[in-house]
């Protein structure tokens, strides 16, 4: 038969877990800080190493999940502003090219109009050609 758990117990289970939960944080927190200071990078792995936190707890708790996630991608962002030039001259290249290419279409649009009239001009010699035919064979 299991024995019934007390009220008192509970509270005082939940309260030792938070208890814990904050202490993994504050661990987490100043390991965090400490490879901030010595210009670290910041993973799941050095965080690991250097607060003594398994790796399942970090990606278990999503608020130093998400503090570890956030802090990777802005040190990988910050040392590459080679790449970011790198990235404007590449965009410079497709704005050339979107340019080049409405150039294109601007000048295909115009002789595209000026075959229509073309087309028109055709029928229109086409057709007088054939009534003076007929006019030709009926005074023949």
């Amino acid at each position: 038969m299991a024995k019934k758990v007390s009220d008192s117990q509970v509270a005082g289970i939940k309260a030792h877990a938070e208890a814990k939960n904050k202490e993994t944080i504050d661990k987490v927190n100043k390991a965090i800080d400490k490879l901030k200071r010595r210009n670290k990078p910041i993973n799941f792995e050095t965080v690991c190493k250097e607060s003594g936190v398994s790796r399942a707890t970090l990606y278990n708790n999503a608020q130093l999940k998400e503090r570890i996630l956030s802090l990777r991608a802005i040190s990988k962002a910050s040392p590459l502003e080679d790449v970011i030039a790198v990235k404007k001259d590449k965009m410079q290249l497709k704005d050339d090219k979107i340019a080049t290419l409405r150039l294109q279409i601007k000048k295909l649009e115009e002789d595209k109009e000026k075959l229509i009239i073309q087309l028109v001009d055709y029928e229109e010699l086409k057709s007088e050609n054939e009534r003076l035919k007929k006019q030709l064979e009926r005074r023949t």
